[in-house]
């Protein structure tokens, strides 16, 4: 694992490259053409979850992706992203069979919490994480030119996108909570998982991620000095 991890950054294959290029038309077509719904969206989850603007502003990067890959773009009608599939559906067939699988895979992507369990790499930008709910160990590789980096102990939460050969990327905006209010959340958001889940696959269990993310952010700005 160790050397995969080491080339995560050093070897970014050709495959990657077109992922992170479908990644920019997924954001571009969801901006220009569901911008009112993002935002609707957002705003009522931000209302919701009822927390200081400073922890608004930190978690809404990663609400905006859960809106695009997770959320029904309106009743009854399908989410953000597999809009963008139908849409591009006569250019998928000429893609790779690595793609294409890649592609179907983020149709069951959700936002996780995830501890962070090891920050040595020869490039400082690879990290392991470990799922809180299912326990699987995951190599992010974090292409981003400008981040903060994941610290030993932090809880993560954010959306993490597989990119094949067993890595996962962010496209930035992770939510980071400190080692010392890591377990008392954890010890919140577990029960509430298991009592509400309608599968013991977290993937398929993206309509609790706004009830969970409530949850979590409410113990943060009581814990924490100033919500930071």
């Amino acid at each position: 694992m160790k050397m995969q991890k080491n080339n995560v950054i050093y070897f970014p294959d050709k495959i990657q490259e077109e992922l992170f290029g479908i990644l920019d038309e997924i954001f571009n077509f969801a901006v220009h053409r569901f911008n009112h719904t993002i935002t609707e969206k957002t705003e009522e989850l931000i209302k919701d979850i009822n927390v200081s603007d400073e922890l608004s502003e930190r978690i809404f990067p990663q609400l905006v992706w859960w809106v695009i890959f997770c959320s029904p773009s309106a009743q009854d009608k399908p989410s953000i992203y597999q809009q963008f599939l139908h849409k591009n559906k006569h250019r998928w067939q000429e893609k790779s069979l690595a793609i294409q699988e890649i592609l179907v895979s983020w149709l069951s992507l959700n936002p996780g919490f995830h501890y962070v369990e090891d920050t040595n790499s020869e490039s400082g930008r690879v990290f392991i994480f470990r799922d809180i709910f299912e326990d699987e160990i995951k190599i992010v590789g974090i292409y981003n030119k400008t981040f903060q980096a994941p610290q030993e102990g932090e809880l993560i939460i954010g959306l993490l996108l597989p990119m094949g050969k067993g890595i996962y990327t962010t496209q930035g905006g992770l939510f980071h909570i400190p080692e010392p209010y890591t377990q008392k959340i954890v010890r919140e958001v577990i029960p509430y998982y298991q009592k509400h889940s309608i599968s013991p696959n977290y993937h398929l269990n993206p309509q609790l991620f706004p009830s969970m993310i409530k949850l979590a952010l409410e113990k943060v700005e009581r814990r924490m000095p100033n919500g930071s």
